[in-house]
């Protein structure tokens, strides 16, 4: 682990669940490893001409839409801002970022806005001395090793919430802006300086997983070791000997569970028998990201719990894992195979990309790469007018939407060039059509059934009829171009 790293506390209000939603407001908190504040950062802007929200996006952060069009910053102007500051932060020395559930939405929303604001390099979290932290399986994987330090509430089938603001709540900290970006930081740093007190070699454990090579030398040079997993609220460990690494998914590792016997799984010649025994439940090999922080323990914790790895006991577990590690090279190959005829068996996706969605499959050349920084670098808008011109396909589609935001009629040469752009946007957001991305009649259908569904609660409806007003207007506006 990074000797006393500093901390990067942060979070983001959208306009939807989805990849493709906007961050409308982001708030972070620049601590020390002691958590001691050096600093904090806050930036809200208006949604992209180009996009509509998820209704209930709006119930959950109580953003007001009408206020959120007064606001003055762009979409772009908001990622240009945080990307500088969050450089800023990361040049002070090794960091850690944090964000609660930020695996599954904010690290990859928010770069997903560097890559559709043309910044050439949208991995931030990992630039330099920045590492990744993800609260939420830390929170689970201390209720699993150091039961009853933290508090938790219960849902109604009885099982514990790790939702933070209920984890706020269960340990006495109640968020006050729950949902708000700026409530949600400073809520995210009580949590985690809560854990740091309640077991602080715990806590430095929980941080030691950060860097890629560490995680595969450990889990690759050792004979057996112990991983958690959480699934529907329940916490358990499984213990593993390395396999090889996903041959369709790099960054993701196959482990063998010795749980099951490979000597006699792998006895089977044929591998389309083989296929339907791996493919069987339960599962006989687990995936460990190696980018993600997982939690590795000791083979020792193999027989801690009253489980099947106990019975089996740890010289049963060593024969298994010696096994693989003797056969290692043959049985990856067996399962690599089987992998990834079974990708190739599976129907392959024909759905077009959008340029909003090609983060994974744009490979811009290296003069597309330099126009793309002088078009983030400049403020000049006949400049970035220049270098939008001189882009082609996806690259010409995401500068032209940020011209739109930023600049209005004012960023296009003639106002039928600036009403075909809108065009295009009306026809995508008045469509009636599933879309990849939200829709205002989409919007307009959730509408009516929450005037059913919230029909007894006043607040709610009148936060319901305040966003049908602004999609109303919106949709006078979108036509307008039709």
């Amino acid at each position: 682990m990074m000797s006393k790293p500093n901390f990067i506390f942060f979070d983001t209000e959208t306009s939807g669940g989805r990849g493709l939603a906007d961050i409308l407001t982001i708030d972070a908190i620049f601590y020390d490893y002691n958590f001691n504040k050096l600093d904090e950062f806050n930036c809200k802007a208006k949604l992209r001409k180009s996009r509509v929200y998820e209704v209930d996006s709006f119930l959950v952060n109580g953003i007001d839409p009408f206020e959120m069009d007064k606001w003055s910053n762009t979409n772009f102007d908001l990622t240009k801002q945080t990307n500088e500051k969050f450089i800023s932060w990361i040049n002070k020395g090794d960091v850690f970022f944090c964000a609660h559930n930020g695996y599954n939405f904010d690290y990859m929303l928010t770069s997903q806005h560097l890559f559709s604001n043309l910044f050439t390099w949208p991995w931030i979290f990992s630039t330099g001395n920045a590492r990744q932290l993800d609260s939420l399986p830390i929170v689970q994987n201390f209720d699993f090793y150091a039961p009853n330090k933290i508090s938790f509430e219960l849902n109604e089938k009885n099982n514990k919430v790790y939702r933070l603001g209920s984890l706020a709540k269960a340990n006495g900290f109640e968020i006050k802006d729950l949902h708000s970006s700026k409530g949600d930081t400073e809520g995210l740093v009580r949590l985690m300086n809560l854990l740091k007190e309640k077991d602080p070699g715990l806590f430095r454990q929980s941080l030691s997983f950060t860097n890629k090579k560490d995680v595969l030398s450990k889990i690759e040079n050792t004979d057996y070791f112990c991983h958690p997993e959480t699934f529907y609220s329940r916490t358990r460990q499984f213990t593993s000997t390395y396999l090889c690494e996903h041959p369709i998914y790099k960054g993701y590792h196959l482990v063998f569970d010795l749980k099951h016997d490979p000597e006699l799984i792998f006895s089977e010649k044929s591998n389309t028998v083989l296929k339907k025994t791996l493919s069987a439940a339960p599962k006989k090999y687990r995936t460990i990201k190696i980018g993600k922080n997982p939690f590795i323990q000791d083979k020792s914790f193999a027989t801690k719990f009253d489980d099947e790895y106990s019975t089996l006991g740890h010289e049963i577990l060593k024969k298994r894992a010696d096994f693989i590690i003797k056969n290692r090279k043959e049985l990856a190959n067996r399962v690599s195979l089987i992998i990834s005829d079974q990708f190739e068996d599976n129907s392959i996706d024909q759905t077009e990309l959008i340029p909003e969605q090609m983060i994974f499959n744009l490979n811009p050349s290296s003069n597309d790469k330099s126009l793309m920084n002088d078009f983030v670098m400049t403020n000049n808008k006949d400049e970035q007018k220049k270098i939008h011109k001189r882009f082609n396909g996806p690259l010409k589609h995401l500068s032209e939407m940020v011209l739109l935001d930023k600049w209005g009629k004012d960023g296009f040469d003639s106002n039928e060039e600036y009403k075909k752009v809108r065009k295009n946007i009306s026809r995508r957001l008045l469509s009636t059509n599933k879309e990849v991305f939200p829709t205002i009649p989409d919007g307009m259908a959730r509408i009516d059934v929450l005037r059913e569904e919230k029909k007894d609660d006043k607040e709610v409806l009148e936060k319901v009829e305040t966003i049908n007003s602004h999609l109303e207007k919106l949709a006078s506006e979108h036509e307008n171009y039709l």
